[in-house]
């Protein structure tokens, strides 16, 4: 099963500190408010326009990539575009930009009943590359550069995503070149 998500259906929202907001892609459950109880987990994207920190998030884990601009620094630490950062959501964030605005895409997870990874892959123009999934897992195949096309009859343009359920695998192509996040989510 695949759920094609584009921009126009991104719910903008508040960050939980106020200070930003976010482009919520998808939640789990569908349906659940966030940041309450209920949720395992949250896929969303957000400018970062000033140096802020970020918001607290008990016992849950995070996932974090910079998708647009040249980087942040967190807590001292350099953020390059599209190296995924993990840290637990407890632990106190620090932002700075390195120079300017910056886009991120980021998974924000209940770590006591889900695991979850996020892997960065890039195509030339003309390639095709097989992506496998577990039947058990729930993935979300982030366009973060180009046009890619899942099994012939997915598009994606640049910062859509692809919700992928029950597949074994599917072929990921493109004519333009690009470059993808996979994030996949499985329950413990």
């Amino acid at each position: 099963m695949i759920k094609h998500l584009k921009k126009s259906d991104y719910r903008i929202m508040p960050w939980k500190n106020g200070l930003g907001s976010t482009a919520q892609i998808d939640i789990f459950p569908e349906g659940v408010s966030f940041p309450g109880e209920d949720f395992l987990w949250r896929v969303s994207s957000a400018t970062i326009a000033s140096a802020a920190p970020f918001s607290r998030f008990d016992g849950c884990h995070r996932i974090l990539v910079v998708w647009r601009g040249a980087g942040l620094r967190l807590n001292g630490q350099e953020l390059k575009p599209h190296i995924p950062y993990f840290f637990a959501g407890e632990t106190p964030i620090d932002c700075e930009l390195l120079d300017g605005e910056v886009i991120d895409l980021g998974v924000i997870y209940r770590r006591q009943q889900v695991e979850a990874d996020m892997v960065v892959g890039s195509l030339a123009a003309g390639d095709v590359t097989q992506l496998q999934f577990e039947k058990s897992s729930i993935y979300y195949l982030f366009c973060a550069e180009g046009r890619l096309v899942l099994n012939k009859n997915w598009t994606l343009e640049d910062g859509e995503t692809l919700q992928i359920q029950k597949c074994e695998s599917g072929e990921l192509s493109t004519s333009t070149g690009g470059c993808y996040y996979l994030i996949k989510l499985q329950m413990k």
